[in-house]
């Protein structure tokens, strides 16, 4: 516990010092959802209907896009073999970058989400659920893209490859976590997809060590 509280520093302290790579995330979250509602005009029973799919379509795109600026500079300048070699197990090294990116990527996005949910002409009730599922099925979007990233790091054409490979993987997460406001639209508790989402995180992380696990050692092999 002691490594992984060690390891949490270091990254959110790299992280304040790029601080630009939240402000631009957040920008293009909120841009895209923008885009969206000017591309639909200005139809209030449109934007109500569709704009939470809205939501989680341009959260997906802002993770796929962000996820390897947490691994991409300390296999360039081998700060990931030093950690290793100082006594942090690589599964830790994983953890603490997974969680400092969710703290960077996901929060800053459940603070302006409820601006936008109300700008698509979404309720209280359904804003409420909309942030729920996201905080839920947010951190399994990430350990998909962190997966794409380690597995592809090494590619010419990096972020094209990373796409290619993660869409289908995200679409149970899209799905579930869409689903929830369909459920209470129909006047169903939507707790059931709520701990699919739950249940589907728990079945990725170890996948996702795993393979980030045997990613890192092919690079540095």
């Amino acid at each position: 516990m002691k490594k992984f509280i060690l390891l949490c520093q270091r990254e959110l302290n790299i992280n304040l010092r790029h601080i630009s790579n939240l402000l631009i995330n957040v920008f293009f979250y909120i841009m895209g959802a923008s885009i969206f509602m000017i591309a639909l005009g200005s139809d209030p029973e449109l934007l109500s209907k569709i704009g939470h799919a809205i939501i989680w379509t341009i959260i997906l795109f802002t993770i796929i896009l962000s996820s390897e600026n947490f691994f991409l500079p300390d296999f360039l300048d081998g700060s990931i073999k030093e950690l290793k070699v100082t006594g942090f197990s690589y599964e830790i090294i994983i953890l603490s970058k997974l969680f400092i990116m969710w703290v960077f990527l996901i929060i800053p996005i459940l603070f302006v989400t409820p601006f936008l949910s109300l700008m698509m002409q979404l309720d209280t009730t359904e804003i409420k659920i909309l942030a729920i599922s996201i905080f839920l099925g947010s951190p399994t979007l990430l350990l998909i893209s962190s997966s794409m990233v380690l597995i592809s790091i090494q590619s010419k054409n990096n972020k094209i490859l990373l796409i290619l490979l993660a869409l289908p993987l995200y679409l149970p997460i899209l799905i579930f976590g869409v689903g929830c406001i369909e459920l209470f639209r129909e006047l169903i508790s939507p707790l059931q997809n709520f701990f699919i989402l739950i249940a589907i995180f728990l079945i990725t992380l170890p996948i996702t060590i795993f393979t980030g696990k045997l990613a890192i050692k092919e690079i540095h092999r």
